[in-house]
């Protein structure tokens, strides 16, 4: 077991290129198998970013905190219990929430029919849906038991069994996929909203603009996106724009003025008020403990 991301309690497996070599070439394990997995609790500063994406297919499922996944170059919202799968190839960044940091299990995998078992539940270019609570359950025990089957070591069995396990979770998720029910009531407004707002992050937002948007009344787009992501409009919003905020700071020199502007505040002030009341310190002093 290596650890890379120095997070506390975490598990992180990568099988040696030379272990993989014997399940390429083994009939049964060749069709389906893990190449990384792991698991990363409160994973603060979580930051992935490949812009050719992974040469494997890749799982990510939530289970508390939340975080951003930036796809083919648009952004989605990950909160706890939502699972997205990303195909090889795709171009990816995926990161923590500053101020909610995520807890996430993970897996990457490839084999001859490893494209078969996405395209069972999904012919998008990649997955991502907030799972039942049903499903929880299930979900985190197999990750758990791919988890706890490497922690004595790697051995052709033991892959064996865990490319097993990866293979009836994603049955299992196929068998509630959208393909075999009615999507969630009022989830393709939330997934419209979310669009919406990201897409216009450098204007103020509110409730009426984006109902408005959606030709929808406000009382049920309320209902429906507090249902589904747990926030308001306005608290989701404002969650978006904190942390674009801290990417400014971290990664670039414009001043607090001119990224309050990008963020559709008029007011410097009140954006570092919203800032701090976020972040429990200002974005001043949030760029100089980062220096």
């Amino acid at each position: 077991m290596k650890r890379l991301e120095d997070f506390d309690n975490e598990y992180l497996f990568v099988l040696p290129k030379t272990f993989i070599k014997t399940l390429v070439t083994a009939p049964i394990t060749s069709n389906l198998y893990v190449t990384n997995l792991g698991f990363f609790p409160n994973a603060e500063y979580h930051y992935v970013s490949r812009e050719h994406g992974a040469e494997e297919w890749i799982i990510i499922f939530c289970t508390g905190g939340s975080g951003s996944a930036t796809i083919n170059h648009k952004c989605y919202q990950l909160h706890k219990h939502s699972l997205i799968i990303l195909p090889p190839g795709v171009q990816q960044v995926y990161q923590a929430s500053r101020s909610n940091p995520w807890d996430i299990y993970w897996v990457h995998f490839t084999g001859k029919l490893a494209t078969e078992y996405p395209n069972v539940f999904t012919n998008k270019p990649f997955y991502i849906n907030q799972i039942s609570n049903a499903e929880v359950t299930n979900v985190m025990r197999y990750f758990w038991l791919m988890i706890k089957t490497y922690i004595p070591g790697f051995t052709y069995h033991r892959s064996l069994y865990t490319s097993q396990l990866l293979g009836l979770m994603l049955v299992e998720l196929s068998l509630n996929s959208t393909h075999d029910k009615p999507q969630i009531q009022g989830s393709p407004y939330v997934d419209a909203a979310v669009n919406f707002i990201y897409d216009n992050i450098d204007t103020p937002i509110r409730l009426t603009t984006v109902a408005n948007h959606l030709k929808i009344s406000t009382s049920y787009l309320s209902r429906v996106f507090k249902a589904v992501t747990g926030n308001s409009i306005n608290e989701y919003t404002t969650k978006l724009k904190m942390e674009r905020a801290t990417y400014y700071l971290d990664y670039t020199n414009i001043t607090i003025q001119q990224i309050a502007t990008r963020l559709g505040y008029a007011d410097s002030y009140y954006f570092s008020r919203v800032f701090k009341r976020e972040y429990s310190v200002s974005p001043k002093h949030y760029r100089n403990r980062k220096a």
